[in-house]
């Protein structure tokens, strides 16, 4: 089949620094504080990355980054100036009316943040402007007027300029959003977290999205303090891993400073070796 396989493309949507306590949740920093550098107020630094998958005349976005809004993240996470997502497409000679769809692992300032833009005006639009936008259906029942306790984590200005022009779209488990384009719901960072699988000419690619968000996190009980569900994370990881290792699938990450791509090399229990491979 074809006319069902894509062509993918690791992007950045911006740097930021994270405290690493948060980061890295129970593991300790003599243990974490091996792998990475944090900076003088225990921060890392780390990337969001996205994914662009193209084929013929459907351009797809995964993730968006933080997009280029103002606030205080831009100052308290030293987040890059400008808008870096709509900067990596535009070195790739993508417009933004060239998107068709932007699929989100879910709905986070940091991987939705890029969903929407100032206009001239200062008017908050979508910045992809022929795009559907999708996210699991219980994704979008907990970011679109949250409760209290989520409404720190969901941005309305990432999300309500969508949704007011009828530019969102849900699926569910297992759904095909575009043929070679599938995703899974894991729960887990979120209630309705997904994972998207994209077929390509050289085979299944897994975007693995804040589930694990970098390869140190492929430990089975690695898990970030910003995981609602921790417990959920821990049981679903393995899960993956095996399905990961049985297809050869290439995993993308979202949050990994050293690595946009990863194969599985093998596995220790019920962790995920890899190995770098972009």
């Amino acid at each position: 089949m074809t006319c069902a396989l894509w062509q993918v493309a690791s992007l950045s949507g911006g740097w930021m620094s994270v405290d690493g306590g948060t980061l890295f949740g129970i593991v300790p920093k003599m243990i974490w504080g091996k792998l990475v550098r944090a900076d003088r107020r225990n921060r890392v630094r780390i990337p969001c990355r996205c994914l662009l998958a193209r084929r013929g005349k459907e351009t797809v976005l995964i993730d968006t980054g933080y997009g280029g809004k103002e606030g205080k993240a831009r100052r308290g996470m030293a987040l890059e100036a400008g808008n870096p997502i709509l900067d990596s497409l535009a070195r790739l000679g993508v417009l933004p009316q060239d998107v068709t769809h932007v699929v989100m692992t879910h709905l986070h300032f940091d991987h939705a943040g890029g969903a929407t833009r100032p206009d001239e005006k200062g008017n908050i639009v979508p910045a992809f402007p022929r795009a559907l936008y999708w996210a699991s259906g219980a994704e979008w029942h907990d970011a679109i007027r949250p409760i209290p306790a989520l409404r720190r984590a969901y941005p309305q200005e990432n999300l309500l300029p969508l949704a007011e022009r009828n530019l969102t779209r849900s699926f569910e488990d297992g759904d095909e959003i575009l043929p070679g384009i599938s995703v899974r719901i894991t729960g887990g960072h979120t209630r309705g977290h997904a994972t998207v699988q994209i077929r390509t000419r050289k085979g299944p690619v897994l975007f693995i999205g804040e589930l694990v968000p970098t390869h140190w996190h492929a430990r089975e009980l690695w898990t970030s303090a910003f995981d609602l569900f921790p417990l959920e994370s821990r049981v679903r990881k393995p899960k993956i891993f095996a399905r990961v290792l049985e297809e050869k699938m290439p995993i993308y990450w979202s949050h990994d400073p050293d690595a946009a791509a990863s194969c599985a090399a093998g596995r220790k229990g019920n962790d995920l070796i890899t190995e770098k491979i972009l």
